[in-house]
């Protein structure tokens, strides 16, 4: 019986060392995965704010052309 509960201690004890460093190592996993969709999510705001700005400035433009007369249609 002494030789199965030795036994049983040091599968134990395997298992309670091996525990924190599994708990560390899913932690850095979910840092190292949270920091790259955090760029991505970033890299698409980016790319939203440009489009919503260039569709603001063709907008712009558009009411400048269509305020201002034609003068290239009109007869003198």
């Amino acid at each position: 019986m002494s030789q199965t509960s030795s036994k049983k201690f040091y599968i134990f004890a395997t298992l309670a060392l091996l525990f924190p460093v599994f708990l560390v190592g899913m932690a850095f996993l979910a840092a190292k995965s949270d920091a790259e969709t955090k760029r991505e999510y970033d890299q698409i705001r980016q790319e939203h704010a440009e489009k919503i700005e260039l569709q603001k400035q063709q907008q712009k433009l558009e009411q400048r052309n269509l305020s201002q007369p034609e003068t290239k249609n009109a007869v003198s």
